[in-house]
């Protein structure tokens, strides 16, 4: 019996085949990264490296996720510091700030700063591109307890030893914090500090009765977003006798509940060793009593006021925005809520101008990149630094909002071009 020779079409999809099992997609499948990346990221590199105060700097170009976002991109770049002086990162920010808004073009940089501990300080990693954030470190970093910072646009964490009490403690770190998140880790203790949590009261009760193990989360404050949805701030330690601790905590004090700000901290408690059931409760009140419907604020009715010099400052600068480009396009304008339900509380509360447009830039470039970065360069002159990413939205906020201006914007490349949005400060 004879057997027909195989056909071109099959032998290309025995090959292809062959190809994807092995793994061997890398040229085929890939996205490539965007154009001019990486040798923009060596250049960067290069300056880096020719600061007196940088003892190393390298870095690569990679994907945000391969699988679910393979066309957002990172800069992910690793300064190592000469002296424990955190000045470096006025330097390196500098640096970075002088080849523009996008100092690696189609990607977000994002730079680790590490320093030694020396002259009384601890060691640190952190974002030297947020000024305000390396003076947390620094601070944090002079903390007798503290001995190593890390600080960077998703947390802050500090390692601790020889903690002097969780009063002190959380005193001491939120004077240095300014008003950000610091999570303080201590042999099995991890403890989120912010402006709120936890409570002065239920500090008292913890030094007192010798807790252990602490795990504390801030959760959830009614004036400002919290990604992920609502959540309950809650406690967690290992007490000499739950029970009794228990009975304390349900008597004491949660102050930014009762104000209003936050909902109720849970707590559970575990003897040593966990011998014992674990007690939970609510911190001030009665043991056993039903979890209080707390977790969103109640929604505030909305009454708009007078945004008419909000609304021109918006619809100039997004209109100055599309000249940038070279290509034309209609703003409109609108107002709105600056907040809604549990955010529309303390300085969220107020009305907005925003200024929207979509500029169809592929009537004139072949590619979004070029008015892209005027656009961004164009908000970097006006005083607007890039603050996040989501989805490929890059976020942008403005370092020192004048009264009645803008006070961010965000842009993100579609199939139709350009879109951008830009808010004004809220009036109330």
């Amino acid at each position: 019996m004879t057997t027909a020779p195989p056909t071109a079409l099959a032998v290309l999809l025995a090959l292809l085949t062959t190809i994807l099992l092995g793994g061997c997609t890398r040229g085929f499948l890939e996205t490539p990264p965007p154009k001019g990346s990486e040798d923009a990221l060596g250049a960067l590199l290069d300056d880096l490296r020719t600061l007196p105060d940088v003892a190393g700097a390298e870095g690569d170009v990679r994907q945000v996720d391969e699988k679910d976002h393979p066309t957002d991109w990172l800069a992910d770049v690793t300064v190592q510091a000469r002296s424990s002086d955190l000045g470096v990162a006025a330097a390196v920010r500098s640096t970075a700030s002088a080849r523009g808004a996008r100092p690696v073009p189609g990607t977000t940089l994002v730079i680790d700063l590490s320093v030694p501990a020396g002259d009384d300080r601890a060691a640190g990693v952190v974002d030297p591109l947020d000024a305000g954030l390396v003076d947390v470190a620094d601070r944090l970093r002079t903390e007798s307890f503290v001995r190593a910072v890390r600080a960077d646009r998703y947390a802050t964490r500090v390692a601790a030893v020889d903690l002097p009490s969780w009063t002190d403690t959380v005193r001491r770190v939120r004077a240095d914090a300014g008003g950000r998140s610091v999570t303080v880790e201590s042999g099995d203790s991890s403890v989120e500090v912010d402006a709120l949590q936890p409570g002065q009261a239920v500090l008292g009760v913890l030094d007192r009765v010798g807790a252990r193990d602490v795990r504390s989360e801030a959760g959830t404050r009614y004036d400002r977003s919290v990604g992920g949805g609502p959540a309950r701030p809650s406690l967690h330690a290992t007490v000499p006798d739950p029970a009794a601790t228990a009975a304390v905590l349900a008597t004491t004090p949660d102050e930014a509940a009762e104000a209003g700000i936050a909902p109720r901290t849970a707590f559970s408690l575990t003897g040593p060793g966990g011998a014992e059931a674990t007690t939970e409760g609510l911190l001030g009140l009665p043991l056993g009593s039903a979890e209080p419907q707390d977790l969103e604020a109640p929604a505030l009715p909305w009454a708009p006021v007078d945004v008419t010099a909000e609304t021109e400052a918006v619809r100039s600068f997004a209109a100055q925005s599309v000249e940038r480009t070279g290509v034309a396009a209609e703003v409109t304008t609108t107002i709105e809520p600056c907040a809604v339900g549990r955010e529309a509380l303390g300085n969220e509360q107020g009305t907005r101008a925003v200024a929207s447009t979509v500029v169809p830039v592929f009537t004139r470039y072949r590619d979004a990149q070029v008015p892209f970065d005027r656009v961004t360069a164009t908000w970097t002159a006006a005083g607007l630094t890039m603050s996040g990413r989501a989805s490929g939205l890059d976020l942008w906020t403005a370092d020192d909002p004048t009264p009645h201006g803008v006070a961010s914007a965000d842009i993100r490349g579609t199939t139709e071009g350009i879109s951008l949005h830009v808010r004004s400060v809220c009036a109330r």
